[in-house]
């Protein structure tokens, strides 16, 4: 907030304002349009896959990956804390624990100092203002610089459907989220959605969510066990994507995600195939151009073009194939098919 000191008065000049902005650092995103230091939701039905998406989010944040479905992180470790309310702690372990396993010794022992808990005695309601100020005393005690809280469910004595009553859940955990200066998610549930779009006012009582809410992401699981997340809004970013991202659950409880899909053509699905797999024809790509490497350049001007993704799917793919060992990747910045014996080697084209 401007300090009211820059002028006597009480009011600011546009040019004082602007002299002020540049004294601030330029606002960052934490992951694709989170802001750091905002406040927003991830929300769908129950076991949509809300909270496996946000445990895997702050697990990479924890370590300092630089991507997640795609879109990027800064690739720096940080402090994290997992409020969870939802379920038994020793549930929760168990899952992440899981999820630890799969990690090499380098992210296990960032994840080791990086990853925090609420205590094992933490009250499983926050109703009263007693424990709303232990959760404040919670976070900052933590240090943390990203809060997720799973759900605001266990958060309101009231109605969340009653104005009233989520104006002030919401704007609570707003105002913690300015005061310490976090990145604060939180889970929320809504009912099922039988298999219709997945829009803000699934949630009871959207106009008070969206307007006390910097952000918006909705989970959603169909009939037929098909998972996507898609971009409900965001305040500080672009919110015009028209697709969504379709995923599953691994029995490691990591999300795989398949690309970008329409949400129509997922909820009009009658089994879990996918109607096109960009994956397949990728791999098809590099095997028909068997010895040759491409520039990461050269493979997002083609496959946005020939398959109709963005470029960051593109990159992506590139990432998980190279990982899947459908791909090679030989020297950084270029990608060949697997099927290029020692014997063509020499018949690579730069």
């Amino acid at each position: 907030m401007i300090k009211k000191s820059l002028n006597d008065k009480g009011h600011l000049t546009f040019k004082e304002v602007l002299k002020e902005l540049k004294t601030r650092p330029k606002p960052k995103f934490l992951w694709h349009g989170i802001k750091e230091k905002s406040f927003g939701l991830v929300f769908g039905p129950s076991k949509s896959g809300k909270t496996i998406f946000c445990e895997n989010l702050a697990m990479k944040l924890a370590y300092g990956a630089k991507e997640f479905f795609g879109y990027e992180l800064d690739g720096k470790p940080k402090k994290i804390l997992f409020v969870g309310l939802e379920e038994f702690w020793e549930n929760r372990a168990e899952r992440n624990k899981i999820q630890y396993n799969t990690l090499n010794d380098v992210q296990k022992k960032l994840v080791d100092d990086n990853y925090m808990y609420q205590g094992l005695d933490f009250q499983s309601r926050i109703l009263s203002d007693k424990d709303w100020t232990e959760l404040k005393h919670l976070i900052k005690d933590s240090g943390a610089e990203v809060v997720f809280i799973d759900s605001i469910t266990r958060m309101n004595p009231g109605k969340l459907e009653d104005s009233s009553d989520a104006e002030k859940v919401m704007q609570r955990l707003r105002n913690i989220c300015y005061d310490l200066g976090v990145t604060l998610i939180c889970i929320h549930h809504t009912p099922k959605m039988y298999d219709k779009p997945l829009v803000m006012d699934s949630i009871k009582g959207s106009s008070v969510f969206a307007q006390e809410s910097d952000f918006a992401l909705g989970i959603n699981r169909t009939s037929k066990g098909v998972r996507y997340l898609k971009d409900i809004f965001f305040r500080y970013a672009p919110d015009d994507n028209e697709k969504v991202n379709e995923f599953s659950i691994s029995s490691e409880t990591w999300l795989e995600c398949y690309g970008d899909a329409d949400e129509g053509e997922i909820l009009n699905r009658s089994d879990r195939r996918r109607v096109d797999d960009n994956r397949d024809k990728i791999i098809q790509y590099f095997d028909s151009n068997t010895c040759t490497a491409f520039e990461t350049a050269q493979l997002v001007r083609h496959f946005t073009t020939s398959l109709t993704i963005k470029e960051r799917q593109v990159k992506y793919y590139l990432s998980e194939l190279v990982k899947e060992k459908k791909i090679s990747n030989p020297k950084k910045g270029k990608y060949k098919s697997n099927k290029c014996s020692d014997d063509d080697e020499g018949k690579e084209e730069n």
